[in-house]
């Protein structure tokens, strides 16, 4: 029976609803990213604050930008976009295995670290993975979008968050991945080559391979795993540029491993998946040992200005941390309402409520230069009243 006039209407709003809803489904679906820091543009928006004059210290990033060469190198490689970049990334490969000592066939790259979290439980399918809480929060994702099951280890406070290597060796029992991030983010907490070594050992003799997150390990001397990733069959270690480096927009990433796992994680890669201007550039920064020293010297001299002044603040017990970030925890004021006014002053933190193993009480601030770093001190004492 054909519709009247006022029951077509009515049937055409429905139908309006329905599609309306549909879209505001699908739009919450994807604008409800996984939460991480560094957000500017949202926050600009939010804050009403150009992007110009906001102070990002929720991504842990090296306040000195880029290295020149790296920059240079750069600009250089924009003459050769008109190509397809090379799938076998020989040239970056070589480049880092001369820059370890190691060999070329040991090394995988990838579109940022985060490609490579999520690449390997998608190429070796671990049943149940043993992860220490808290921690970076991508690697559960990674396992579970490649239908795994997260095995928590809780660290406890009171041992500053730090990995217990006996503890960890009895969880690994019935497990068969293992996801480590040294130094911890957003913790801070260094696990020593020593005991490091321990993990590794505990994880051969149960079989369980073993993956160490090292993004951070550059601002660190001497508790590296590179060597051992390449003679074990058993370990995966993970670098970026994001951090020490200074290039979260160039998205490079590597794995080193044994030459059987790298071919295998290699085999498991989409092709291109770096762009040319990105692998020049972290080419050429690799070998800008100035901008390295500068670096770690000035990190460890801001790093230990802003601990010495957070002491200094009633409402905040900051965590001791060898990279280039700090953890908070906050006793006068949740993190929600802190995060938030911070925001409105233009200046960004991480709030760690979404990180398993944390809540409310809990951010995560970068060090970043001098000044800025002063601004935030100077913004918490008013809204904390110190």
């Amino acid at each position: 029976m054909p519709f009247r006039g006022d029951e077509r209407e009515q049937a055409l709003q429905n139908k309006d609803c329905d599609v309306i809803e549909t879209v505001q489904e699908l739009q919450q679906e994807q604008e409800a990213p996984r939460t991480h820091g560094g957000n500017i543009r949202a926050a600009s928006l939010r804050y009403g604050i150009a992007e110009k004059d906001i102070v990002d210290f929720s991504s842990s990033i090296n306040p000195l930008g880029p290295s020149s060469a790296a920059r240079r190198a750069a600009r250089k490689a924009i003459d050769r976009i008109d190509r397809y970049p090379d799938p076998d990334m020989s040239e970056l490969r070589t480049a880092i295995a001369r820059y370890y000592g190691i060999k070329p066939e040991q090394v995988v790259c990838g579109n940022g670290s985060n490609a490579l979290i999520h690449l390997i439980p998608r190429v070796f399918r671990p049943k149940r993975v043993l992860i220490p809480m808290p921690t970076f929060s991508e690697y559960a994702a990674a396992v579970e979008d490649a239908g795994g099951e997260v095995v928590p280890l809780l660290l406890q406070e009171q041992n500053g968050f730090r990995v217990d290597p006996l503890d960890l060796s009895f969880a690994l029992k019935g497990a068969d991945m293992a996801i480590l991030c040294n130094p911890n983010n957003p913790t801070g907490a260094l696990t020593r080559k020593a005991e490091m070594l321990e993990i590794l050992r505990s994880s051969c003799e149960n079989n369980v391979r073993l993956v160490v997150d090292e993004a951070f390990m550059d601002f660190v001397d001497g508790d590296s795993l590179v060597k051992e990733a390449v003679q074990s069959s058993n370990l995966i270690v993970l670098r970026a540029f994001t951090k020490f480096y200074g290039m979260p927009g160039l998205r490079v990433g590597y794995a080193i491993a044994g030459s059987a796992t790298a071919r295998r994680l290699r085999s498991g890669q989409e092709p291109w998946t770096i762009d040319v201007p990105s692998e020049q550039a972290a080419i050429a920064a690799l070998t800008d040992w100035g901008y390295a020293a500068k670096t770690r010297r000035y990190i460890a001299r801001e790093r230990d200005r802003l601990l010495s002044g957070l002491r200094l603040l009633g409402g905040v017990e900051p965590f001791s941390s060898p990279a280039n970030y700090i953890l908070l925890k906050l006793t006068g004021i949740d993190s929600r309402l802190l995060t938030d006014k911070l925001g409105r002053r233009g200046l960004l933190v991480r709030d760690c409520s979404s990180i398993s193993g944390l809540d409310d009480r809990y951010v995560r601030i970068a060090v970043r230069t001098w000044w800025q770093n002063r601004r935030l001190l100077k913004a918490l004492r008013e809204i904390l009243g110190s």
